[in-house]
């Protein structure tokens, strides 16, 4: 029987159970090639960077394909599309980081490309993004985006029909911001920082929405685990964040309490897992990236 830990009124497991699995490796419909960001919507359906297919698988929770966007059309067959994470806001717009352009591409509902944010490409605009890395959609259903050269979170609030920018408010002062996360009834949000070799530390910064850090996780061994190599990440609306951590023995699903401290959530039969997204019920899903396929894992 799984313990119960209670903090501030939310009740975590200590230890995840799997509930679902879908996907294999390959190029089919319903298979995946190395999974990266995975976005989970409010209606149920899952959108997930199939990064070594090149395109956007979307599904319902029953595991089905529903949808498939491959933005790497004819305009982009000859170039290398390192996709790597993807939000999706409530009307409709796609939001994509690319690695290798470096820039943002923003889709409609139906996967037409609106817009190119960043990046070198002709017809692109420039939104002072040099290398945006993950992206997420904050509670007033604008796109954040992190970009690690910069060390910047980029906010970007888009026409709903045309994806063209209305708004944009650039944050500064992070180092190698890498993922983001955003919780859309309370506006906290969490942003994950790489460390590096001349001392900075991996670490997660918990954002109130005024851009305040009120809370640093994963650099201090009485609070929960220490961060090794963070990747995936989300923030519930207890406040509880979780991140995967791929460690120097073994990659897992860590948890750090709102109110107290962090503890791993999954440790088995995990290999390089990239995308964490929350989904209703105290289920969190987990892109697990080398083993080719998506988990779904009760946490609460």
């Amino acid at each position: 029987m799984r313990d119960l830990t209670e903090e501030g009124g939310s009740t975590a497991l200590r230890s995840a159970c799997l509930v679902k699995q879908f996907g294999k490796q390959g190029s089919g419909r319903t298979d995946f090639n190395l999974p990266s960001g995975v976005h989970a919507t409010i209606r149920g359906q899952l959108f997930v960077v199939d990064c070594g297919n090149a395109r956007i698988q979307v599904t319902d929770l029953q595991k089905n394909v529903v949808q498939q966007v491959s933005p790497s059309g004819s305009d982009r067959s000859s170039r290398i599309c390192n996709y790597f994470d993807v939000a999706v806001n409530s009307k409709g717009l796609i939001a994509l980081t690319c690695a290798a352009e470096r820039a943002l591409l923003v889709f409609s509902r139906h996967g037409r490309l609106l817009q190119t944010f960043g990046g070198t490409m002709i017809g692109s605009t420039n939104e002072e993004l040099d290398a945006p890395r993950g992206v997420t959609v904050t509670h007033q259903d604008e796109f954040l985006v992190a970009d690690i050269k910069r060390g910047t979170l980029t906010v970007l609030k888009l026409d709903p029909k045309t994806g063209t920018r209305l708004e944009r408010t650039v944050v500064t002062g992070y180092h190698r911001p890498y993922l983001v996360a955003a919780c859309l009834t309370t506006g906290l949000m969490a942003v994950s920082e790489r460390g590096s070799d001349s001392g900075r530390v991996p670490c997660i910064r918990v954002l109130e929405p005024g851009w305040s850090t009120i809370r640093i996780l994963g650099v201090c061994s009485g609070l929960g685990p220490v961060l090794t190599c963070p990747w995936g990440l989300c923030i519930d609306s207890d406040g509880d964040v979780l991140v995967a951590d791929w460690g120097k023995q073994k990659h897992s699903v860590l948890i750090y309490s709102s109110k107290g401290t962090g503890w791993p959530l999954v440790t088995d039969n995990l290999s390089s897992p990239r995308g964490l997204a929350l989904v209703p019920d105290g289920h969190v899903v987990v892109s697990d990236s080398m083993n080719h396929c998506i988990k779904i894992y009760r946490y609460k």
